[in-house]
């Protein structure tokens, strides 16, 4: 019995060891943007940096394509550009809401033409 016993504490504590190194669920995004032909594309909710970026480079689908922003966990982005895409603003902030009006507000500082938001999102 007494075997047993220890046995049982042995596995309770083997499966708490590998419970707590699991690490917490981590969600990436990125935005990619092609200057040339202002092509974009974006990924969220991703479990590495990389893979978000690769998935937002794909989206994006032009050879030019380069990733202009990277988030984090919990952290929003948001892209706004000119009706051709070839003028942008893009940001990462705390909330959506934050994000959205910074990409606003960068893209007009261009004077390229009238910019509307062509993602705002945050990731888990």
């Amino acid at each position: 019995m007494r075997q047993k016993n220890l046995t049982a504490a042995l596995i309770l504590a083997v499966a708490s060891v590998i419970v707590s190194a699991t690490p917490a669920l981590a969600a990436y995004g990125a935005i990619a943007w092609d200057r040339g032909s202002g092509r974009q594309g974006w990924s969220w909710d991703q479990s590495t940096a990389q893979k978000a970026a690769e998935l937002a480079l794909s989206a994006c689908g032009a050879s030019g394509c380069k990733v202009i922003i990277h988030t984090a966990t919990s952290q929003c982005a948001a892209l706004a550009a000119t009706a051709n895409g070839k003028f942008i603003g893009a940001s990462a902030r705390k909330t959506q809401e934050a994000a959205r009006l910074a990409a606003l507000t960068d893209c007009q500082k261009g004077k390229a033409g009238d910019c509307v938001v062509k993602v705002s999102r945050c990731n888990k």
